[in-house]
């Protein structure tokens, strides 16, 4: 469709180019807009207050089910959502929504039976409009004490706090600049957090600088200690690892008598394994060199504390294992990971996705097959003891167990479940629904959800109408099958971690075009069945989805009729020189160090691909000013490049949705996130003349 003439002369904004050349182990690259990817330049604001002008007008004048796609999800949004309950000390907790608040609260309770559980913390008080949100929390193994993060205007960056549980009042202690960091506690006196150092502007004095717009590249995280009561600036700095681009965490093993150091060195679910004993270290300085013992010392596999009984530790580990296994050993003799007892096996295709253990007897063990969940409880030493659990065969689980506690609680969600929380009680041997979801005017009877497997371009067999987020439940997929007649399907293609560690290597750095064919050859077996066609054809996807969905409109434009690209990664050539990119070249591979690996980025990249002389979909770029996760300079570069190659001769919009106050996506108030998926689906519904029924 033409929609309002997009390839006549003056629609877009002229945007500056400036020669920028780079070499690339002899290749010439240019980067006509560098300049950018500096976001506080006068040039760059005045480009983007032009480019949200044309976008917003746009929406206004075209987009006519906007208000419809809002009304209605805030409509079918006013319901109670429950998160997974957790027992720790003597008290319950849980995060609830009433229905419209833009986060979730979390409360306390004495038991189960309480008709009135308190307020512990409200996130929706910590700003007028909803843009600061909760960030890690953790509560002290007394549950006496809980640190809580909190974000703002949607950057990663996160203050922690420190609350008494009993009266719901903040301490005085307050840590900043922290990133990407757990917390673990000793007792109530303190916990661990990992910071980075304060950025160089704030130093300085920068009167303009906002957390959350920089772009620089983090380096030097460390762990830290936090004694309560004292001021950051007295926190030990207690282990930083060699390597500054290394990332750190410490977690207290539930004995209290060890500190576990896990250090990575990007996106790879691998790591080295060190410890120190709590009763070696003052609290007050660096950890000795000589006190911290090396368990593994190698980047070669992944290890995830499980539990331990003194000297014996359990370990969920892909050591030799692609798809995880459970496994023991003496954490105080060295040996080699080979020799370890083997206490869950691991099970070809079948993800072992998460481990807890319960009663100090059992493991609650969740694992993933085909993109569903099943949950089976086992003794110590890997018997099963209980392996049915009430849930439906098709279906996401979010368990909630403590080495502690008698009893695990579990909620189960679907694309046609909202949300079942149930409680298993493991002395009385019972299981009782504690919580359901119900969507008013919400009818699962009217809609079929399920799952078929179709060949990509190797012949590979990929699951499809399933999602690596797995089964979940959306509102804004409801109101497109029920008003616009919609279909919703997605696809499991590589890269993703499906069925283990060689699914998801066979969709990165060299073998990373697998993911695109994949994505394709969905597309091509969704036509071919008969389910649409082309120009019916609409695509969405976020962050990593988002170059997915950019690479596949470069790359195949003719068989998709709209493609939204939501905070993507771009600019293949650069993305490891800001904020936290670095951590990605695991998946992508690195321009600067390797010949091959520039040559596979180079052909996928989505900036340096836009094509001339073809007809371009429907684009729809969208990205926010304090995405500190994915720059918004990807954004900014790729639609400028879409808009002077393509943009003369294409016939059908290519514009860009830039949010203020918004991040990556995480912690999005739920106001902004009915805003956003509005103008999404607004938008794919013009693109596809898909017209609104009030059905």
């Amino acid at each position: 469709m033409s929609s309002v003439g997009f390839n006549k002369p003056g629609v877009y904004p002229i945007t500056t180019k400036k020669e920028v050349k780079d070499d690339y182990h002899g290749t010439t690259v240019i980067d006509p807009y560098r300049w950018l990817e500096d976001p506080d330049s006068e040039e760059t604001r005045k480009w983007v207050k032009q480019q949200v002008g044309l976008t917003n007008s746009y929406f206004e004048k075209e987009c006519t089910t906007r208000d419809k796609i809002k009304a209605r999800q805030l409509e079918m949004q006013n319901y109670e959502k429950f998160g997974v309950p957790f027992k720790r000390g003597s008290r319950y907790f849980f995060y609830k929504n009433d229905g419209l608040q833009n986060h979730y609260v979390l409360y306390k309770q004495n038991d189960l039976k309480s008709a009135n559980p308190e307020i512990l913390i409200d996130p929706n008080k910590l700003s007028e409009d909803g843009t600061a949100a909760l960030g890690t929390t953790k509560l002290s193994e007394t549950a006496n004490l809980i640190a809580y993060g909190v974000k703002r205007s949607g950057s990663d960056w996160s203050t922690i706090r420190v609350r008494n549980v009993q009266d719901s009042k903040d301490l005085k202690d307050e840590i900043s600049w922290v990133k990407f960091s757990s917390i673990s506690w000793i007792s109530d006196h303190g916990f661990f957090y990992s910071r980075y150092p304060t950025p160089k502007a704030f130093q300085k004095g920068d009167n303009t600088f906002k957390r959350g717009e920089e772009t620089d590249a983090l380096s030097h995280q460390a762990l830290y200690y936090h004694q309560i009561g004292t001021d950051q600036s007295s926190d030990p700095l207690v282990f930083q690892p060699s390597d500054p681009k290394w990332m750190i965490s410490g977690e207290v093993t539930v004995d209290n008598k060890r500190v576990l150091v896990t250090i990575s060195k990007d996106c790879d679910p691998v790591n080295k394994l060190l410890y120190f004993d709590l009763d070696k270290w003052n609290r007050k300085s660096k950890v000795d060199e000589k006190d911290m013992v090396r368990v593994i010392d190698t980047f070669e596999a992944g290890y995830n504390y499980v539990y331990n009984v003194k000297d014996t530790f359990w370990f969920m580990t892909n050591y030799k294992a692609p798809c995880y296994q459970i496994v023991k050993f003496d954490i105080t003799k060295k040996q080699d990971p080979s020799s370890w007892t083997v206490v869950v096996p691991e099970r070809k295709l079948v993800v072992l996705e998460d481990c807890d253990v319960v009663n100090n007897k059992y493991l609650a063990v969740v694992h993933l097959e085909h993109v569903k969940n099943k949950l089976t409880l086992l003794d110590l030493e890997g018997k099963v003891v209980k392996e049915s659990f009430e849930y439906p065969k098709v279906c996401c689980l979010s368990i909630s167990a403590h080495h502690d506690q008698k009893e695990i609680f579990y909620k189960y969600t679907s694309f046609l479940y909202p949300g079942t929380v149930m409680h298993y009680d493991l002395e009385t041997k019972k299981t009782t629904k504690f919580k359901e979801t119900v969507v008013k005017g919400f009818d699962p009877e009217q809609y079929v959800a399920s799952q078929v497997f179709f060949e990509s371009k190797d012949k590979t067999k990929i699951p499809i109408f399933n999602i690596s987020i797995k089964p979940s439940f959306s509102i804004v997929r409801l109101v497109w099958m029920q008003h616009f007649g919609g279909i919703s399907a997605i696809a499991n293609i590589r890269g993703g971690g499906e069925y283990g560690e060689h699914w998801h290597k066979s969709g990165t750095k060299l073998q990373k075009q697998n993911v695109f064919d994949d994505f394709q050859c969905a597309g091509k077996h969704l036509v071919n069945m008969g389910y649409t066609k082309p120009r019916m054809l609409a695509t969405l996807g976020g962050s990593n989805g988002g170059l997915l969905t950019a690479a596949c409109a470069n790359q195949a434009p003719e068989l998709f009729g709209c493609c939204v690209v939501a905070v993507g990664v771009l600019d293949m050539l650069r993305f490891h020189k800001f904020t936290i990119g670095y951590a990605w070249c695991s998946d992508y591979g690195n321009a600067d160090e390797k010949k091959e690996e520039f040559e596979a980025l180079y052909k996928i990249s989505p900036y340096h691909n836009v094509r001339a002389g073809v007809q371009y979909p429907s684009i729809l770029v969208t990205t926010a000013d304090h995405d500190d996760r994915v720059s918004p300079l990807h954004s900014y570069k790729y639609i400028s490049a879409l808009q002077d190659i393509a943009g003369p001769t294409n016939k059908r919009p290519l514009l860009i949705r830039i949010e203020e106050k918004a991040g990556h996506g995480g912690g999005k108030p739920l106001s902004k996130q009915i805003e956003e998926v509005s103008d999404m689906y607004a938008f794919i519904a013009r693109s596809l003349s898909a017209t609104w029924d009030d059905k």
